[in-house]
């Protein structure tokens, strides 16, 4: 049995019973009257009893409630966040390559300058993918991942700056380009914390951008303790 259940919304109880219990009280009532007041508790008693029983058998049914789900609630509601938009000027990454006027007058300077600030970037954050992903085949098979890691594992590279772009044919150019390095001493290519350097990139045509190829050959850098 469910003793949870709903109770009959309008109970009626049986005629024969509602009866018996009206003789009841008139007969009650004549002893109230012969006995005095000493029996009047009782009566109450019994009355009593009997009014409680009518009403429970008969409840008033109450006045439907809403259901809480239904009602709205009171709330306030938060302004909704903004997040401002960064102009196109201000979402541009500053250049951290410089460029001599002679270097700047080349037809191909914005697209070597872009490829120097990714090659710096890359050597910087110690990323071979994104630094393999600037050099062409030739040169991706020349540096694997143990040379790069082995070569730049401490290095960080500031005050780049590209002196001269010269064409090389086939629309391949040359980048002359001055920097310092700091690392371990132990890492360097000549025992020292700081080292200025000059080297020539060559680079080629790929997708309208370029990417790095290989050296000619003899070809040397030029570098020298800063520290």
């Amino acid at each position: 049995m469910d003793y949870y259940a709903e109770p009959d919304p309008d109970p009626q109880p049986p005629s024969p019973r509602r009866g018996g219990s009206g003789l009841m009280i008139a007969a009650i009532v004549v002893l109230v009257l012969a006995a005095g007041g000493g029996a009047f508790a009782v009566v109450s008693s019994l009355t009593g009893n009997s009014t409680g029983e009518h009403s429970s058998s008969q409840p008033t049914p109450a006045a439907p409630t809403q259901p809480a789900s239904s009602v709205p609630a009171a709330t306030t509601t938060a302004p909704a966040s903004h997040t401002p938009t960064a102009s196109p000027s201000a979402s541009k990454t500053a250049s951290t390559v410089a460029m001599s006027p002679s270097a700047s007058a080349s037809h191909a300077a914005a697209r070597v300058r872009t490829l120097l600030e990714h090659y710096f970037a890359a050597i910087n954050a110690h990323n071979y993918a994104a630094y393999s992903s600037l050099l062409d085949a030739q040169m991706q098979q020349n540096n694997p991942q143990s040379k790069f890691a082995s070569g730049y594992a401490t290095t960080r590279d500031s005050a780049e700056k590209i002196t001269s772009i010269a064409d090389t044919g086939a629309g391949g150019v040359a980048a002359t380009v001055t920097f310092t390095s700091h690392q371990n001493p132990a890492d360097s290519i000549n025992n020292s914390s700081c080292t200025a350097w000059t080297i020539t990139l060559y680079l080629q045509p790929q997708d309208g951008s370029y990417v790095i190829g290989v050296p000619p050959a003899g070809y040397r850098s030029v570098h020298q303790d800063c520290s």
